[in-house]
């Protein structure tokens, strides 16, 4: 790597995130390392992954933002009072594409709120493509995806509807606690202190941090299906093992595993835990116009996916006709009964995803472990890719 990649590398988006919340002391390097963790895990950005832990509030976000990427600021619920014609400027299909909203117009200026407001070439790209000279605005991950469903209906992943319905509550409740000022001029009112944020993780216990000492699990074997392949770069599986290796992000980890699978079985996908519900991630075959990420299997109502989450172990058996295995068994167009294997992918005694495969039972029941020799790979990498995000934050 040359000095230059590395220089850009230091200085990335990300990086520079930490800092800033570090240095304002909004958050301690425990807190930072947490959410470090949850964002490698579950995706998104940083910044959403602190607001969904309860760690910084969106306006707190906002600001630090502008400080950072030296953008413009406006309060994020301003976003949601865009006049008709501002907003007629820029196309419902592009806004889609682009993932942007117009805020206020001045001249030929606009201000946009966008996800990539630090790419330089893409806001050239818009300015041409739009007329306007834009200018990008900071602004909170949460709050762009919000305006985008209300402008120009953009439906919203399970994880951004439960997190919109996080925020009010934590509004309502932040009011509840603030006492009413003192009317009289007698008594001289008090200055009220904020309240901290709240600091907690999705899921019954506090995430246990990478490297703690009290971690007791057992690491994975390599006692496996691998041990037995030739270790070249032509074998599907020596392949799937480079690539979660050289994982660079959680993305990249589901793709290399579904597109191992695939060959053998279409139907085979990943699904996403955390808060008691398992939500679409990844999966290989789309036989429908449904989006798999819109998929959300509630946890605590009883299913296969339930019974894999409460023991830990995975599940070779019949997927019979219930609400819940409608939901994936629609999705691939299939008919119950259908046999299938799932398999939870843990990290640290945690379960973070459920890995499903679709087929006939002679053809599943000789591959079981190699599939849980996949899921502790799975672990392996994502405990790299945390690592790696440590580095590069830190």
């Amino acid at each position: 790597m040359s000095s230059t990649d590395l220089q850009s590398k230091s200085h990335s988006p990300q990086r520079q995130l930490g800092e800033h919340l570090l240095s304002e002391g909004l958050l301690n390097a425990d807190q930072l390392d947490g959410a470090i963790e949850f964002q490698c895990i579950y995706g998104g950005k940083l910044g959403t992954s602190l607001i969904e832990l309860g760690l910084i509030t969106e306006d707190q976000l906002a600001n630090i933002l502008s400080q950072q990427l030296k953008l413009h600021y406006i309060k994020p619920e301003l976003l949601m009072n865009v006049s008709s014609e501002v907003l007629g400027i820029i196309p419902k299909k592009i806004a889609l594409k682009h993932q942007i909203v117009p805020y206020h117009k001045n001249g030929k200026k606009l201000y946009v709120a966008m996800n990539e407001a630090s790419n330089l070439k893409n806001i050239d790209e818009l300015s041409f493509l739009l007329d306007h000279i834009v200018i990008p605005l900071a602004i909170p991950e949460i709050r762009l995806m919000l305006a985008l469903k209300q402008y120009y209906g953009m439906l919203l992943s399970p994880r951004f509807e439960t997190l919109a319905s996080q925020m009010k509550r934590r509004v309502l409740a932040s009011k509840k606690r603030i006492p009413k000022q003192q009317t009289t001029d007698t008594t001289k009112s008090k200055p009220v202190k904020k309240p901290k944020p709240e600091k907690h993780f999705d899921g019954n216990k506090p995430w246990p941090l990478l490297g703690e000492e009290n971690y007791a699990g057992e690491e994975p074997t390599d006692e496996s299906y691998f041990a037995s392949k030739p270790s070249t770069t032509d074998d599907p599986a020596f392949s799937l093992l480079q690539q979660l290796a050289d994982a660079k992000e959680r993305d990249d980890i589901a793709r290399a595993i579904i597109d191992y699978l695939k060959r053998d079985f279409p139907d085979c996908a990943l699904l996403m835990v955390r808060t008691n519900v398992a939500s679409g991630w990844l999966a290989a075959n789309n036989k429908t116009s449904q989006n798999f990420e819109q998929i959300n299997i509630p946890m605590l109502e009883s299913s296969v996916f339930n019974l894999v989450a409460t023991n830990h172990s995975h599940y070779l058996g019949p997927v019979t006709e219930s609400l819940q295995h409608r939901k994936i068994l629609d999705y691939f167009k299939s008919k119950p009964p259908q046999t299938a294997l799932i398999v939870p992918l843990m990290l640290r005694d945690r379960l973070v995803s459920l890995l499903y495969i679709q087929g006939q039972y002679e053809e599943l029941e000789p591959r079981v472990t190699e599939m849980q020799n996949i899921a502790d790979k799975a672990e392996m990498s994502f405990k790299l890719l945390i690592l790696k995000n440590k580095i590069l934050t830190t």
